[in-house]
């Protein structure tokens, strides 16, 4: 489907609902769905997601009240979220409800349950597990994840990534936290979405995801967009490693960013005139190797080159899609400075009476509109002005 069908399809316009399901068997909430008062949902590419629910209680004349003793909200039921665009729904968040808040003051008018949500990670930190992995060889950490996912019915993402493979490690921690510091120590993401783990590199290459569109006449999905221009991050990450031979000096390593530039011209190139390097100089934690300390510092200093920062909200109904977090999407409308693709690295997703609005965060380290993914932003947004 071309960007211009797919903008104008029959859901473009629909109000945005959410729904939400509960239990193993993915049940509805019934007529429940009428006391939500609010849903809000943080997703992000470098913490778990989290949500807030909050529904509106009833007592009847027997003295139960309708949310609270409706056997649909216990900790640790499982919970799944998803947009409802009329034509088709998109998952949001799937996880557990973690705590359960009733508030029930004098006026029995206002009686409400506050539900606090968290991913599917939720389920790897309740288990403090010791275990030493590769006694027997070395072992990936792939192979690692793979094992500590199954008790939780999860699976590894399609492109996730080996890891380290290096040595023996000790987990003395919960399967959450040791996953964590793994995906630290390569370097990677760990984005927990739709029953399966993204353990792997920063994702800047493949198919975007729909457009945001700012000033692009009623096609515009983007109700704001502004933009942080950091000069302060550095350029490079320095370290010293353990020298090759025996009394000879520790060697001095600088790793450069490595990531597809998400435009023409690197940020870091603007800060060349001064001739002084920006260069951060990064210890040795623990009895990490030199393996993984390259692997650090070279995640360092891609971090670093995400220079540029977008914050921005969506209005959901126009917009259509749910945004998700660790893929690309393009931007029109912004010039051909800061116009062409992003790296999305955090969404807060909010439903209320007044609609589903979608609050993002977004990175890049490039400025310039790239030829193809501008071009065709532009044009789709050129179009749908003329068509209004």
């Amino acid at each position: 489907m071309g960007l211009l069908s797919g903008l104008l399809d029959a859901g473009f316009r629909h109000p945005a609902s959410c729904v939400i399901e509960v239990g193993s068997g993915r049940e509805s909430i019934g007529a429940i769905a009428d006391l939500v008062l609010s849903l809000e949902l943080s997703v992000s590419r470098a913490e778990a997601a989290t949500g807030t629910l909050v529904i509106e209680d009833r007592r009847g004349t027997d003295g139960r009240w309708t949310v609270a003793d409706s056997g649909l909200f216990a900790r640790w039921q499982p919970v799944r979220v998803s947009a409802d665009f009329r034509t088709r729904a998109e998952e949001i968040f799937r996880g557990y409800m973690v705590q359960l808040k009733p508030n029930y003051p004098p006026n029995g008018g206002e009686a409400r349950i506050e539900i606090a949500l968290q991913d599917e990670s939720a389920a790897l930190d309740r288990e403090h597990i010791r275990r030493v992995w590769g006694d027997d060889g070395p072992i990936s950490d792939r192979a690692i994840l793979a094992e500590l996912l199954k008790p939780a019915g999860l699976r590894l993402a399609r492109g996730s990534g080996e890891g380290k493979a290096s040595r023996s490690l000790a987990q003395d921690a919960t399967a959450i936290q040791f996953i964590r510091e793994r995906a630290r120590a390569s370097g990677y993401e760990l984005i927990f979405a739709g029953g399966e783990v993204y353990f792997g590199p920063l994702r800047f290459e493949g198919q975007p995801q729909p457009p945001i569109l700012v000033y692009a006449g009623k096609a515009t999905n983007c109700l704001s967009f502004s933009v942080a221009d950091d000069g302060q991050r550095p350029d490079a990450v320095r370290f010293d490693a353990a020298p090759r031979e025996e009394g000879a000096e520790a060697r001095s390593v600088t790793l450069t960013p490595n990531l597809p530039l998400l435009g023409t011209t690197p940020v870091a190139r603007e800060g060349g005139g001064t001739g002084i390097p920006s260069v951060w100089r990064m210890s040795k934690e623990g009895d990490e190797t030199e393996e993984e300390m390259r692997a650090r510092a070279q995640a360092l200093a891609n971090d670093n080159s995400l220079k540029l920062q977008g914050t921005g909200e969506l209005d959901g109904a126009i917009y259509g899609h749910v945004l998700g977090v660790g893929r690309l999407v393009g931007i029109d409308g912004v010039g051909p400075r800061y116009g062409g693709l992003w790296y999305v690295d955090k969404v807060s997703h909010a439903f209320s009476p007044e609609g589903y609005r979608q609050t993002f965060e977004v990175l890049r380290n490039a400025t310039g509109e790239s030829a193809a993914p501008g071009g065709a932003l532009s044009a789709a947004a050129s179009a749908l002005s003329g068509l209004f």
